[in-house]
C-alpha cells in the first residue's frame, strides 16, 4: 500500500531560491559562454503539468549514430531547469548523442512518487514518438543523478516499477543500456549525516519525515541503497573528493561491486558539488571525457 505524502506549496525562502538558482546559471551561462548545441534543439509537452516539458538536441550532422542519452536535472527535486543545462550537454550531441534533456515537476508541490512518475511518462513519450529507437543511457547530476540510478534500476527490475505506480505491471519502456550518475544521491542515510547543505529540508519536501527513518518500505525507497536488486546496468559513478556525496558515492559502488554488471567510480580531487555545468576547474572537462569513454564502451552503436 502507497504511503501518501502531502503535496504543499513552497515557502518564501524557497520560492526565492528558486528564483536566485536560476539567475545565478543564467549568468553563468553568459559569463562562460558555454558552446552551443551543434544541432537543433526542439521542445515537446510529454504530459499535461506544464513542467512536463523535455527538449531534444539533436545531434553533429555526420556524427556515428548512438543511442540517445535521456537526462535529468539536479537541483535536491525542489530547484533546478533543464534551460541551464542545454549548453553543456552540446559536449554529448557533438559526440552523436541524441539528447532528451527532461524537466519534471518538483517537490514539495509534486512529492514522492509524482516525479518517478513523470519521469515514466517522459521515457512513454520518446517511445511513442521515436519508434525508431530500442534504448537509452540515462544521464543526471546530483538529484538527477539519483533519479537516473533510480530509473535504471527500475529498468532492469520491472517487478520494482509497481510500488512506485501500481499501475505499470509491465515495467518501463525501452532499454536501459547504461548508467551515468554525477555526484548523485545514492544512499539516503549517509547524504543526511555528511551533512550536505539542505539536505533535510530537500529530504522532507520530497518524501516526507518518514524517509528519516533507519529502514523504509518499498513505498518511501527514494535511494537506490533503498532498493533490492541483484544486478545493475553499466554504470559511471562520479564525485569530488571535497563534496559530502563522496560516501554515498563510494557506498553505492561497493553494493553494485557485490552484484553483477559494471561499474566505474571517477572521483575528481579537490572537487566539491556541482562542478558539471559550473566550468569552475579542469576536472569538468577530464569529467566530460571520462563520460564519453564509458558511454563509448557501453553504447550498442559503436564500433
Amino acid at each position: 500500500m502507497m504511503t501518501t505524502i502531502e503535496p504543499h506549496a513552497p515557502d518564501l525562502s524557497l520560492r526565492l531560491m528558486r528564483i536566485a538558482v536560476g539567475g545565478f546559471y543564467g549568468l553563468s551561462q553568459l559569463m562562460r559562454r558555454p558552446p552551443k548545441a551543434p544541432g537543433a534543439v526542439t521542445e515537446h509537452a510529454y504530459g499535461p503539468h506544464p513542467d512536463q516539458r523535455v527538449e531534444f538536441i539533436e545531434p553533429r550532422e555526420g556524427a556515428s549514430a548512438r543511442a540517445p542519452i535521456v537526462y535529468f536535472h539536479g537541483g535536491g527535486w525542489i530547484l533546478g531547469k533543464k534551460e541551464s543545462y542545454t549548453r553543456y550537454l552540446s559536449f554529448l550531441a557533438e559526440a552523436g548523442y541524441p539528447v532528451f534533456n527532461v524537466e519534471y515537476p518538483l517537490a514539495p508541490e509534486n512529492p514522492h512518487p509524482a516525479i518517478l512518475r513523470s519521469l515514466f511518462s517522459a521515457l512513454d513519450w520518446i517511445e511513442t514518438n521515436h519508434p525508431e529507437l530500442s534504448g537509452y543511457h540515462v544521464m543526471g547530476d546530483s538529484a538527477g543523478g539519483n533519479l537516473a540510478m533510480m530509473i535504471g534500476l527500475l529498468a532492469t527490475h520491472p517487478g520494482l516499477v509497481a510500488d512506485v505506480d501500481p499501475a505499470r505491471s509491465d515495467g518501463l519502456p525501452l532499454s536501459c543500456h547504461s548508467v551515468v550518475s554525477l555526484y548523485g544521491v545514492l544512499d539516503r542515510l549517509s547524504w543526511i549525516e555528511d551533512g550536505f547543505p539542505g539536505s533535510e529540508n530537500m529530504m522532507e519536501s520530497y518524501a516526507g519525515k518518514g524517509a528519516f527513518e533507519a529502514k523504509v518500505g518499498p513505498e518511501l525507497a527514494i535511494t537506490p541503497m533503498d532498493l533490492e536488486f541483484d544486478s545493475a546496468p553499466p554504470s559511471l559513478l562520479t564525485v569530488g573528493t571535497e563534496d559530502q556525496l563522496l560516501r554515498s558515492s563510494r557506498i553505492f559502488a561497493d553494493r553494485l561491486s557485490a552484484g553483477q554488471g559494471r561499474v566505474v567510480l571517477r572521483e575528481y580531487v579537490g572537487e566539491g558539488h556541482g562542478f558539471f555545468n559550473l566550468g569552475r576547474s579542469k576536472a569538468d572537462v577530464q569529467m566530460n571525457a571520462d563520460i564519453l569513454d564509458f558511454l563509448e564502451a557501453e553504447d550498442p552503436n559503436s564500433a
